[in-house]
């Protein structure tokens, strides 16, 4: 009778934790495979959605988390090398899936495959938020491209975007972008703001920018203007500071104080289990 006890408990216990098991969307199969990792193969953090295949090329784990759950990087605590080992992924959409499901059918492959296990907090910091001018936004929408072969990157939202280019001017940072949402915009600028840059715009929609700024932090390879004939090197106009910089869209940015939500990374595994 009291084995019949344990056995009843211990069912009920498992009916207990199928139910609370996770059934969201899930990739039907998907093949994990070590990156390239000769230093000198391009680290363009590439991915592809074509009918029913996804594909990831050159990323990272951080990537991966910050794409399946549709964060940025700043808002990723964890090990330092989730940023460092780089992987091709190749998954299958299961039939009748779309693609606004890939975020969440990446968030069930890196539980299932790298054992990944996160905490959620909300905490207060310092940003920049990105917000329309008195005047008025002066955006000018990208023009859409049939070509669906070109290069796409992983986007905010945890879909492809079409990828921006970095600049390292004397004295500055260029961002250029033929087609892409204040999302995406303000990830890429916030690698070189002291505070991270969050999109108060509440501007939808894909366009065209080319913003000049003079970085706050991580200022990249700036070595300065052309050489003169004399061998010294030229003096370069200053770029404009970044609240300068978005002016000319008839944006600006605001120091705050803002509630962001924060993972923690309780648990990843490094080598994922095999295909």
């Amino acid at each position: 009778m009291k084995a019949f006890a344990i056995f009843a408990c211990l069912a009920c216990l498992g009916l207990a934790s199928a139910q609370q098991a996770p059934d969201g969307p899930r990739f039907e199969v998907a093949s994990i495979k070590a990156a390239d990792p000769n230093p000198t193969n391009p680290m363009f953090i590439g991915m592809s959605a074509d009918g029913a295949l996804v594909e990831y090329t050159n990323i990272t784990l951080l990537d991966c988390i910050r794409g399946a759950y549709r964060v940025r990087d700043f808002q990723i605590v964890g090990p330092n090398w989730m940023s460092s080992a780089r992987f091709q992924i190749s998954a299958k959409l299961p039939a009748g899936a779309s693609a606004d499901q890939i975020p969440e059918m990446l968030q069930a492959l890196l539980e299932e495959r790298f054992k990944l296990e996160i905490r959620r907090d909300m905490k207060e910091q310092n940003v920049y938020a990105l917000v329309v001018g008195n005047g008025g936004a002066k955006l000018k929408p990208a023009e859409i491209k049939a070509d669906s072969k070109s290069p796409k990157a992983l986007g905010p939202d945890g879909k492809p975007r079409e990828p921006m280019m970095i600049g390292f001017p004397p004295g500055g940072i260029a961002i250029t972008a033929p087609s892409a949402s204040l999302a995406s915009l303000v990830g890429l600028m916030s690698r070189y703001t002291a505070r991270p840059v969050v999109d108060r715009t509440g501007m939808e929609g894909q366009y065209e920018f080319k913003l000049l700024f003079a970085p706050e932090t991580n200022p990249g390879p700036i070595t300065g203007g052309a050489p003169r004939p004399d061998g010294a090197p030229s003096s370069a106009e200053p770029a404009p500071s970044v609240f300068e910089a978005v002016k000319e869209y008839g944006l600006r940015l605001e120091a705050r104080r803002a509630p962001i939500e924060m993972l923690t990374v309780t648990h990843l595994e490094k080598t994922p289990t095999e295909n």
